[in-house]
């Protein structure tokens, strides 16, 4: 093994040695931008977040050792008018990130676009310092008379454009901190006075509205709580039950977000004219098949989950579909059909 004499004539590994160059990243990357700040416990607990199992001590010789070197001197802030000491990065200076390119700030600046509502308030501020450096990259390496990558693109969900619900940031906040923790909450629903307490597992964002999905006391059944209905969170220190094991991808592969009972139906619908050309170019299911009339319209068959989202899509074509089968979701869709039309037709 490669071996490295240190200043006092011992042998240090170069194992040791970049296990200790990752963990001066990793201490920086956990500074905060003034004026916010941390004292060294609290950065010993993101360490250790990390992986990195080192002594309150060991924090404070490292600040000490950065805090005291060339490259970074003027970079880190120690607030020492108080104790415990606050320690923070100066606000105007800028924390290099080892490999930035224009293509890694594209991808940072597209996450803090997009993916921000998705994270929770200590990893927006582990990143921080990431989407700083992404930014002022972008802005300094931008070809002449060239518009970035990240104002050429846009995610615009399909569908009439509702306003977010509207959640509070110190809520959301808490919920967030309880998932990413791994913490049972008592929650406090709006028109509720008394907290019920939940495991939380997982967090769905649908665009206008994001659900927290959580087991209640010591019921195994899974539960969505909308963020915005709740008026009051309290995180607790026992850790949530089974939130480790919980697998979101099928949870969500098994229709765990669709108002379903689970069962699939085979249907068939009649399009007039050209209502379903898009369906050949986004099928509804992998089984769909249609067919041609000799009218012009268009047989439609597939495989589908029998849900309110389907009742919701085949009335949204209004008078340019008709179900032919089965015969349940065909009355079901007639009978709203008979209330919009006496609706309209009331005197």
């Amino acid at each position: 093994m490669d071996t490295h004499p240190n200043n006092r004539g011992n042998v240090m590994s170069t194992t040791t040695i970049s296990n200790k160059a990752f963990r001066l990243l990793a201490l920086l990357h956990a500074l905060p931008r003034a004026p916010q700040k941390k004292t060294c416990a609290q950065l010993q607990a993101a360490l250790a977040e990390e992986g990195y199992d080192i002594g309150k001590r060991s924090v404070e010789r490292d600040l000490r050792e950065l805090s005291e070197s060339q490259e970074f001197r003027s970079l880190i802030i120690c607030d020492d008018r108080a104790q415990p000491y606050g320690w923070s990065i100066h606000p105007e200076k800028h924390l290099s990130i080892p490999g930035m390119n224009t293509q890694l700030a594209t991808t940072w600046d597209l996450v803090q676009r997009y993916l921000k509502p998705l994270m929770a308030k200590d990893m927006l501020d582990k990143l921080s310092p990431v989407f700083t450096e992404a930014q002022r990259w972008l802005k300094t390496h931008r070809p002449t008379g060239s518009r970035p990558w990240s104002e050429k693109v846009a995610y615009l969900p399909r569908g009439y454009n509702l306003h977010p619900a509207r959640v509070s940031a110190e809520l959301a906040d808490q919920v967030y901190e309880a998932l990413h923790r791994n913490r049972q909450m008592d929650i406090w629903y709006k028109g509720n006075s008394e907290p019920q307490r939940v495991h939380p597992c997982a967090l769905v964002d649908r665009g206008v509205a994001r659900y927290l999905i959580v087991r209640f006391w010591d019921y195994e059944d899974y539960r969505q709580l909308a963020l915005h209905r709740l008026s009051k969170v309290k995180i607790l220190d026992d850790e949530a039950s089974n939130s480790r094991q919980f697998d979101l991808q099928a949870y969500l592969r098994e229709g765990g977000m669709t108002l379903s009972n689970g069962e699939t139906i085979a249907i068939t619908l009649r399009f007039t004219g050209r209502a379903s050309d898009h369906l050949s170019e986004t099928p509804i299911s992998d089984d769909q098949k249609t067919n041609a009339l000799k009218n012009g319209d268009t047989q439609l068959d597939a495989t589908v989950e029998y849900s309110e989202e389907l009742k919701w899509w085949i009335l949204g074509f209004g008078c340019q579909v008709e179900v032919l089968s089965p015969a349940s979701l065909r009355e079901d869709i007639a009978q709203q059909a008979k209330l919009t039309h006496a609706l309209y037709n009331a005197t």
